[in-house]
């Protein structure tokens, strides 16, 4: 018997950090369409020039920039024009991947030139195997507790700088400067010393903090911490089995191609390709009966990415790329009133 799906959420995990080290402004990030169209999370800080600009001010400013949903303490919200941002919202934007990534630069400016791995397991052995094929050079550095997993690492990366120490001591953090580390990343096997330790990293100032946690109810003990981003392998490796499931289970107008959650699950993000004529094809978008909590964010066609207004619609063989507030989408179908 063979098999229709193989998931390796180690690996998943790791070029999720890796997309994450590209991009540090960013709590995550997404991609679509081949790499076309980018999804980042930020968060709004007090001196934003962001702060209290409209989304239509917004969209005059950044173009194809799109924020397509917003989290405002436990709220969701999928926007429209007259929305203002205000400090510590946590926004959504789309958008062709270079503008997206202008966007991101302009935020902040930030490379991560330095880092810090707390915990010498798979994810991290991934991890330092991609970040071995990229052009920047990043100056490495992991903490492992137990020395024969220190010893593998030291002989499998002999250009890494190994310590035999537990990383999560404090006494052991400062010894070993990690708040002159650019970034972080806590992925030793248990979820409440990354977390802890993280905060701890956030409090000497660190400016990136990753950290892995795979039990979602411990995620409010993180709070607002304003640069530490969260991976989670299950919901990673989940999200890729879902993937696969909805999109074997109506193919008939419409494939399922990506489904990424964000905001701890609350948002779904998919994308769709356009198969055949239906009803969603006959008419612009601003005529389309979409249910409440969904935005077309982009669609794809003829490889070229396209932010729709209103007198858009929709063709055969489009791909597109929806935000919704609605759970367990399995066809396209599902975003649209009866």
């Amino acid at each position: 018997m063979g098999f229709s799906l193989v998931v390796n959420p180690e690996l998943l995990t790791a070029r999720y950090i890796a997309n994450i080290i590209d991009f540090p402004n960013a709590l995550s990030v997404e991609h679509f369409a081949n790499g076309r169209v980018a999804l980042m999370e930020f968060k709004i800080k007090p001196d934003s020039n962001l702060c209290n600009m409209s989304l239509s001010q917004f969209r005059k400013k950044y173009g194809n920039v799109i924020v397509c949903a917003i989290e405002r303490g436990n709220e969701l919200t999928i926007p429209n024009g007259d929305f203002v941002l205000q400090p510590q919202d946590k926004i959504f934007v789309t958008g062709n991947r270079i503008e997206v990534v202008l966007f991101h630069n302009n935020v902040r400016p930030q490379v991560i030139k330095s880092m810090m791995i707390i915990g010498a397991g798979k994810i991290a052995y991934y991890l330092l195997n991609i970040l071995q094929d990229v052009r920047r050079k990043i100056d490495l550095k992991v903490l492992e507790v137990n020395r024969e997993r220190a010893e593998f690492f030291s002989q499998e990366f002999p250009d890494l700088y190994v310590v035999h120490g537990d990383g999560t001591a404090k006494d052991i953090l400062l010894e070993e400067s990690a708040n002159n580390f650019d970034a972080v990343a806590t992925l030793t096997g248990v979820d409440e010393e990354n977390i802890i330790t993280s905060m701890f990293l956030d409090s000497v100032g660190v400016k990136k903090n990753i950290t892995k946690v795979n039990r979602t109810s411990l995620l409010e003990i993180i709070g607002d911490q304003d640069m530490t981003s969260i991976v989670t392998p299950k919901r990673i490796a989940v999200d890729t089995i879902m993937h696969f499931i909805r999109g074997r289970y109506n193919a008939q107008f419409s494939n399922l191609e990506a489904l990424h959650h964000v905001a701890n699950g609350r948002i779904e993000t998919l994308q769709f390709q356009i198969k055949e004529d239906n009803k969603l094809t006959q008419y612009p978008l601003s005529e389309l009966k979409l249910k409440k909590g969904v935005l077309i964010a982009a669609i794809i066609r003829d490889g070229k990415a396209i932010f729709p207004n209103g007198d858009d619609r929709l063709m055969v063989g489009d791909r597109i790329v929806v935000t919704t507030l609605i759970q367990n989408v399995t066809k396209i179908y599902d975003l649209v009133e009866r």
